[in-house]
Protein backbone atom coordinates (compact mmCIF):
# COMPACT_ATOMS: atom_id res chain seq x y z
CA UNK A 1 0.00 0.00 0.00
CA UNK A 2 2.77 2.52 0.69
CA UNK A 3 4.51 1.77 -2.41
CA UNK A 4 1.19 2.76 -4.41
CA UNK A 5 0.63 5.78 -2.06
CA UNK A 6 4.58 6.76 -3.09
CA UNK A 7 3.88 6.18 -6.80
CA UNK A 8 0.57 8.17 -7.12
CA UNK A 9 2.84 10.95 -4.72
CA UNK A 10 5.31 10.31 -7.77
CA UNK A 11 2.94 10.95 -10.86
CA UNK A 12 1.21 14.08 -9.38
CA UNK A 13 5.17 15.49 -8.60
CA UNK A 14 6.08 14.68 -12.02
CA UNK A 15 2.82 16.03 -14.05
CA UNK A 16 3.00 19.35 -11.81
CA UNK A 17 6.80 19.95 -12.83
CA UNK A 18 6.19 18.99 -16.07
CA UNK A 19 2.91 21.63 -16.46
CA UNK A 20 5.49 24.44 -14.50
CA UNK A 21 7.89 23.69 -17.53
CA UNK A 22 5.55 24.14 -20.10
CA UNK A 23 3.50 27.30 -18.71
CA UNK A 24 6.64 29.57 -17.87
CA UNK A 25 6.02 34.11 -18.13
CA UNK A 26 7.24 35.16 -20.92
CA UNK A 27 5.48 38.26 -21.57
CA UNK A 28 8.39 40.71 -21.05
CA UNK A 29 10.23 39.49 -24.01
CA UNK A 30 7.69 41.13 -26.54
CA UNK A 31 9.40 43.93 -27.24
CA UNK A 32 12.95 42.08 -27.77
CA UNK A 33 11.89 39.60 -29.15
CA UNK A 34 10.72 42.17 -32.39
CA UNK A 35 14.04 43.49 -32.35
CA UNK A 36 15.10 40.60 -32.44
CA UNK A 37 13.31 39.26 -35.73
CA UNK A 38 13.80 43.20 -37.44
CA UNK A 39 17.75 42.16 -37.74
CA UNK A 40 18.70 43.79 -41.59
CA UNK A 41 20.03 41.80 -44.05
CA UNK A 42 22.18 43.76 -44.88
CA UNK A 43 24.24 42.83 -41.02
CA UNK A 44 23.60 39.16 -40.52
CA UNK A 45 26.30 38.11 -42.66
CA UNK A 46 28.54 39.37 -40.26
CA UNK A 47 28.87 38.29 -36.59
CA UNK A 48 30.78 41.68 -35.45
CA UNK A 49 27.57 43.58 -36.59
CA UNK A 50 24.60 41.29 -35.94
CA UNK A 51 26.36 41.23 -32.29
CA UNK A 52 26.26 44.66 -31.96
CA UNK A 53 22.72 45.10 -33.56
CA UNK A 54 21.19 42.38 -31.24
CA UNK A 55 22.52 43.82 -27.78
CA UNK A 56 21.82 47.26 -28.97
CA UNK A 57 18.11 47.19 -27.35
CA UNK A 58 18.79 44.71 -24.49
CA UNK A 59 18.33 46.78 -20.97
CA UNK A 60 20.22 43.33 -19.51
CA UNK A 61 21.96 40.52 -19.93
CA UNK A 62 18.92 38.30 -20.14
CA UNK A 63 17.11 40.21 -22.53
CA UNK A 64 20.52 39.84 -24.48
CA UNK A 65 20.28 36.00 -24.64
CA UNK A 66 17.03 35.74 -25.46
CA UNK A 67 18.17 38.17 -28.62
CA UNK A 68 20.40 35.47 -29.47
CA UNK A 69 18.26 33.18 -29.24
CA UNK A 70 15.58 34.35 -30.54
CA UNK A 71 17.16 35.68 -33.85
CA UNK A 72 19.27 32.18 -34.16
CA UNK A 73 16.12 29.97 -34.15
CA UNK A 74 13.79 32.37 -36.61
CA UNK A 75 17.35 32.19 -39.14
CA UNK A 76 19.33 29.21 -39.01
CA UNK A 77 17.75 25.90 -40.58
CA UNK A 78 18.64 22.77 -39.25
CA UNK A 79 19.99 20.63 -41.88
CA UNK A 80 22.41 17.32 -42.04
CA UNK A 81 24.43 17.60 -45.11
CA UNK A 82 26.16 14.47 -46.46
CA UNK A 83 27.90 14.52 -49.56
CA UNK A 84 30.74 12.32 -51.41
CA UNK A 85 34.42 13.34 -51.06
CA UNK A 86 37.37 12.17 -52.92
CA UNK A 87 40.48 10.64 -51.00
CA UNK A 88 43.54 9.33 -52.87
CA UNK A 89 43.68 5.79 -50.42
CA UNK A 90 39.82 4.69 -50.63
CA UNK A 91 38.98 6.60 -54.02
CA UNK A 92 35.89 8.20 -52.36
CA UNK A 93 34.26 7.56 -48.90
CA UNK A 94 31.21 9.26 -47.68
CA UNK A 95 31.59 12.43 -45.55
CA UNK A 96 29.91 15.57 -44.27
CA UNK A 97 30.34 18.87 -44.87
CA UNK A 98 27.71 19.89 -42.09
CA UNK A 99 29.54 23.39 -40.25
CA UNK A 100 29.57 24.11 -36.82
CA UNK A 101 31.94 27.25 -36.37
CA UNK A 102 29.97 30.40 -35.96
CA UNK A 103 31.21 32.04 -39.24
CA UNK A 104 30.19 29.25 -41.12
CA UNK A 105 26.97 28.49 -39.11
CA UNK A 106 26.20 32.51 -40.35
CA UNK A 107 27.75 32.05 -43.97
CA UNK A 108 25.34 28.84 -44.65
CA UNK A 109 22.33 29.63 -42.73
CA UNK A 110 22.26 26.38 -41.50
CA UNK A 111 23.86 24.29 -39.29
CA UNK A 112 23.39 20.50 -37.50
CA UNK A 113 22.73 21.02 -33.76
CA UNK A 114 25.91 21.67 -32.47
CA UNK A 115 26.38 24.48 -34.99
CA UNK A 116 23.21 25.86 -33.30
CA UNK A 117 24.84 25.62 -29.52
CA UNK A 118 28.56 26.57 -30.93
CA UNK A 119 26.95 30.31 -32.96
CA UNK A 120 24.68 31.27 -29.61
CA UNK A 121 27.44 30.19 -27.17
CA UNK A 122 29.91 32.36 -29.19
CA UNK A 123 26.95 35.72 -29.22
CA UNK A 124 26.92 35.01 -25.70
CA UNK A 125 30.59 34.68 -24.76
CA UNK A 126 31.09 38.38 -26.54
CA UNK A 127 29.00 40.03 -24.29
CA UNK A 128 30.65 38.29 -21.30
CA UNK A 129 27.87 35.82 -20.34
CA UNK A 130 29.83 32.54 -18.90
CA UNK A 131 28.06 29.70 -21.78
CA UNK A 132 29.04 26.54 -23.02
CA UNK A 133 28.00 24.38 -25.81
CA UNK A 134 27.40 20.58 -24.07
CA UNK A 135 27.18 17.69 -25.59
CA UNK A 136 25.63 14.53 -24.95
CA UNK A 137 22.65 11.92 -24.98
CA UNK A 138 19.04 12.26 -25.05
CA UNK A 139 15.98 10.02 -23.61
CA UNK A 140 16.07 7.09 -25.96
CA UNK A 141 13.23 4.91 -23.72
CA UNK A 142 15.97 2.88 -22.36
CA UNK A 143 18.52 2.03 -25.19
CA UNK A 144 21.86 1.70 -24.17
CA UNK A 145 23.76 4.91 -25.49
CA UNK A 146 27.02 4.44 -27.04
CA UNK A 147 27.46 7.69 -27.75
CA UNK A 148 26.63 11.16 -27.95
CA UNK A 149 23.82 12.59 -30.19
CA UNK A 150 22.82 16.35 -29.29
CA UNK A 151 24.37 19.68 -28.39
CA UNK A 152 22.91 22.29 -26.00
CA UNK A 153 24.29 25.12 -24.26
CA UNK A 154 24.24 25.77 -20.72
CA UNK A 155 24.89 29.44 -19.54
CA UNK A 156 25.33 30.99 -15.88
CA UNK A 157 22.67 33.91 -15.72
CA UNK A 158 22.44 36.32 -12.27
CA UNK A 159 24.45 33.64 -10.72
CA UNK A 160 22.07 30.68 -11.80
CA UNK A 161 23.09 28.07 -14.17
CA UNK A 162 20.09 27.22 -17.12
CA UNK A 163 19.80 25.29 -19.83
CA UNK A 164 18.92 25.68 -23.70
CA UNK A 165 18.64 24.19 -26.95
CA UNK A 166 17.94 25.97 -29.99
CA UNK A 167 17.96 23.31 -32.34
CA UNK A 168 14.50 21.57 -30.46
CA UNK A 169 13.50 25.31 -29.93
CA UNK A 170 13.90 25.50 -33.98
CA UNK A 171 12.43 22.22 -34.81
CA UNK A 172 9.39 23.16 -32.66
CA UNK A 173 8.41 26.04 -34.28
CA UNK A 174 9.47 25.32 -37.53
CA UNK A 175 7.39 21.91 -37.02
CA UNK A 176 4.35 22.88 -35.12
CA UNK A 177 4.14 26.41 -35.80
CA UNK A 178 3.25 27.09 -31.99
CA UNK A 179 5.52 29.59 -31.01
CA UNK A 180 4.82 29.47 -27.40
CA UNK A 181 6.18 26.17 -27.21
CA UNK A 182 9.82 27.14 -27.86
CA UNK A 183 9.96 28.84 -24.97
CA UNK A 184 10.26 25.20 -23.61
CA UNK A 185 13.76 25.19 -24.42
CA UNK A 186 14.71 28.59 -23.05
CA UNK A 187 16.57 29.14 -19.85
CA UNK A 188 15.36 25.61 -18.15
CA UNK A 189 16.47 24.99 -14.94
CA UNK A 190 18.63 21.62 -14.19
CA UNK A 191 16.11 19.42 -12.55
CA UNK A 192 14.08 19.66 -15.14
CA UNK A 193 16.39 19.54 -18.80
CA UNK A 194 17.77 16.56 -16.92
CA UNK A 195 14.70 14.32 -17.79
CA UNK A 196 15.20 14.37 -21.35
CA UNK A 197 19.52 15.73 -21.95
CA UNK A 198 22.35 14.19 -19.81
CA UNK A 199 25.97 16.05 -20.59
CA UNK A 200 28.66 14.00 -21.23
CA UNK A 201 30.39 14.11 -18.34
CA UNK A 202 28.87 14.77 -14.58
CA UNK A 203 29.79 17.93 -13.97
CA UNK A 204 27.49 20.17 -16.73
CA UNK A 205 24.63 19.16 -15.32
CA UNK A 206 25.34 21.44 -12.54
CA UNK A 207 23.41 19.23 -9.85
CA UNK A 208 24.76 18.04 -6.16
CA UNK A 209 23.49 14.74 -7.08
CA UNK A 210 24.44 14.08 -10.65
CA UNK A 211 22.20 11.50 -12.68
CA UNK A 212 23.92 7.52 -13.95
CA UNK A 213 23.77 7.21 -17.51
CA UNK A 214 21.70 3.85 -16.19
CA UNK A 215 19.31 6.06 -14.12
CA UNK A 216 19.02 8.36 -17.24
CA UNK A 217 17.73 5.45 -19.49
CA UNK A 218 15.21 4.48 -17.43
CA UNK A 219 13.13 7.73 -17.66
CA UNK A 220 11.64 10.35 -15.57
CA UNK A 221 10.66 8.83 -12.68
CA UNK A 222 14.01 7.16 -11.93
CA UNK A 223 15.42 10.20 -12.44
CA UNK A 224 12.94 12.03 -10.46
CA UNK A 225 13.55 9.28 -7.50
CA UNK A 226 17.26 9.60 -7.54
CA UNK A 227 16.95 13.75 -7.46
CA UNK A 228 14.87 13.26 -4.22
CA UNK A 229 16.59 11.27 -2.36
CA UNK A 230 20.24 11.06 -3.50
CA UNK A 231 22.78 12.65 -1.03
CA UNK A 232 23.92 15.96 -2.15
CA UNK A 233 27.76 15.37 -2.26
CA UNK A 234 28.85 16.41 -5.70
CA UNK A 235 30.39 20.19 -6.03
CA UNK A 236 29.95 21.02 -9.80
CA UNK A 237 30.93 24.85 -8.52
CA UNK A 238 34.43 23.36 -7.87
CA UNK A 239 34.57 20.99 -10.69
CA UNK A 240 34.09 23.16 -12.74
CA UNK A 241 35.99 26.14 -11.97
CA UNK A 242 39.28 23.43 -11.73
CA UNK A 243 38.35 22.32 -15.57
CA UNK A 244 38.18 26.76 -16.14
CA UNK A 245 41.77 26.65 -14.96
CA UNK A 246 43.07 24.29 -17.57
CA UNK A 247 44.67 24.67 -20.65
CA UNK A 248 42.75 23.42 -23.64
CA UNK A 249 44.95 20.27 -24.44
CA UNK A 250 44.44 18.99 -20.84
CA UNK A 251 40.27 19.62 -21.08
CA UNK A 252 40.63 17.55 -23.68
CA UNK A 253 42.16 14.71 -21.85
CA UNK A 254 40.25 15.43 -18.56
CA UNK A 255 36.78 15.08 -20.75
CA UNK A 256 37.97 11.68 -22.67
CA UNK A 257 38.80 10.61 -18.59
CA UNK A 258 35.40 11.67 -17.65
CA UNK A 259 33.56 10.01 -20.59
CA UNK A 260 35.27 7.09 -19.70
CA UNK A 261 34.20 6.84 -16.34
CA UNK A 262 30.87 7.95 -16.99
CA UNK A 263 29.74 5.63 -20.16
CA UNK A 264 32.62 2.99 -20.75
CA UNK A 265 30.93 1.93 -24.03
CA UNK A 266 30.98 5.37 -25.39
CA UNK A 267 33.87 5.07 -27.43
CA UNK A 268 33.49 7.68 -30.30
CA UNK A 269 33.35 10.40 -28.02
CA UNK A 270 35.78 9.56 -26.22
CA UNK A 271 38.09 8.91 -29.39
CA UNK A 272 36.87 12.68 -30.52
CA UNK A 273 38.76 14.14 -27.26
CA UNK A 274 41.66 12.49 -28.18
CA UNK A 275 41.83 13.74 -31.39
CA UNK A 276 40.93 17.68 -30.95
CA UNK A 277 44.13 16.91 -27.84
CA UNK A 278 46.32 16.40 -31.27
CA UNK A 279 44.95 18.67 -33.40
CA UNK A 280 45.90 21.34 -30.38
CA UNK A 281 49.59 19.43 -30.18
CA UNK A 282 49.93 20.16 -33.85
CA UNK A 283 49.22 23.82 -33.57
CA UNK A 284 51.86 25.61 -32.79
CA UNK A 285 53.99 28.52 -34.96
CA UNK A 286 57.49 28.22 -32.83
CA UNK A 287 60.53 25.93 -33.51
CA UNK A 288 59.72 22.66 -31.90
CA UNK A 289 61.04 23.02 -28.38
CA UNK A 290 61.15 20.45 -25.64
CA UNK A 291 57.44 21.00 -24.22
CA UNK A 292 55.94 20.90 -27.74
CA UNK A 293 57.90 17.66 -28.46
CA UNK A 294 56.60 16.27 -25.32
CA UNK A 295 52.96 17.16 -26.30
CA UNK A 296 53.38 15.63 -29.67
CA UNK A 297 54.55 12.21 -28.22
CA UNK A 298 51.83 12.03 -26.11
CA UNK A 299 49.49 13.45 -29.13
CA UNK A 300 50.78 10.74 -31.07
CA UNK A 301 50.04 8.01 -28.16
CA UNK A 302 46.55 9.44 -27.79
CA UNK A 303 45.59 9.36 -31.77
CA UNK A 304 46.51 5.68 -31.86
CA UNK A 305 44.01 5.10 -29.60
CA UNK A 306 41.89 7.19 -31.11
CA UNK A 307 42.63 5.67 -34.32
CA UNK A 308 42.11 1.95 -32.46
CA UNK A 309 38.74 3.04 -31.21
CA UNK A 310 37.34 4.77 -33.93
CA UNK A 311 37.58 1.07 -35.62
CA UNK A 312 35.27 -0.53 -33.09
CA UNK A 313 32.47 0.74 -35.20
CA UNK A 314 31.15 0.46 -38.64
CA UNK A 315 29.22 3.70 -39.33
CA UNK A 316 29.98 6.29 -40.98
CA UNK A 317 30.85 8.93 -38.78
CA UNK A 318 33.58 6.44 -36.95
CA UNK A 319 35.08 5.59 -40.97
CA UNK A 320 35.31 9.56 -41.35
CA UNK A 321 37.08 10.55 -38.53
CA UNK A 322 39.08 7.09 -38.58
CA UNK A 323 40.78 8.32 -41.80
CA UNK A 324 41.11 11.79 -40.32
CA UNK A 325 43.20 10.01 -37.70
CA UNK A 326 45.22 8.65 -40.12
CA UNK A 327 46.10 12.03 -41.43
CA UNK A 328 46.50 13.67 -38.55
CA UNK A 329 49.19 10.54 -36.75
CA UNK A 330 51.25 11.05 -40.22
CA UNK A 331 51.41 14.66 -39.84
CA UNK A 332 52.47 14.10 -35.88
CA UNK A 333 54.67 11.66 -37.49
CA UNK A 334 56.38 13.87 -39.61
CA UNK A 335 57.06 16.37 -36.87
CA UNK A 336 58.36 14.29 -34.63
CA UNK A 337 61.13 13.07 -37.72
CA UNK A 338 61.63 17.31 -37.88
CA UNK A 339 62.38 17.73 -34.42
CA UNK A 340 66.26 18.63 -33.67
CA UNK A 341 68.62 15.91 -32.66
CA UNK A 342 68.85 17.42 -29.50
CA UNK A 343 65.38 17.18 -28.67
CA UNK A 344 64.61 13.95 -30.00
CA UNK A 345 66.85 12.09 -27.07
CA UNK A 346 63.43 13.03 -24.85
CA UNK A 347 61.50 10.45 -26.54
Amino acid sequence: MYRKIQFILLLIFISTWNLHAQDPNFSGYGKIDRHAKRAPDSICNNLTFLHKYLVSAAETDEEKIRAFYIWIIKNIKYKDQIELKYNSDVLFYMGSNNCSSPVCVLSRKQAVCEGFSKIFEYFCQQSGIEAYSIGGYISKNGVLQDRATHSWNLLKINGTWRFFDLSWAYATLRYTGIKSSTNEFFMVEPEQFILTHLPLIPMWQVLESPITIETFNQGDSKIIEQLASAPQNYSFTDSIAAFKLLPQYKKRLKTADEIFKTNPSNKFNRAIEYYRFAQIAVNFDSEITPLIYYKLIRAQEKIKVAIDLFQTSDDISSKIMYLHSKDLLKLINRLLDSASSDIIYLK
